[in-house]
């Protein structure tokens, strides 16, 4: 998805307290991903439609 898709990440942040990583990303900086402790990754959707 985006090493593969050569999409730059803008921002990466890790919250120690809870363990979730936050990764935004993409050309247009509109991939927003939550990865929590389990591993379980899902796109964060912020339509404004």
């Amino acid at each position: 998805m985006l090493s593969s898709g050569y999409q730059p990440v803008h921002l990466f942040r890790y919250e120690p307290k809870t363990g979730i990583i936050y990764i935004l990303a993409g050309i247009t900086e509109s991939t927003e991903i939550l990865i929590p402790p389990n591993g379980k990754w899902r796109f964060i959707d912020n339509d404004e439609t």
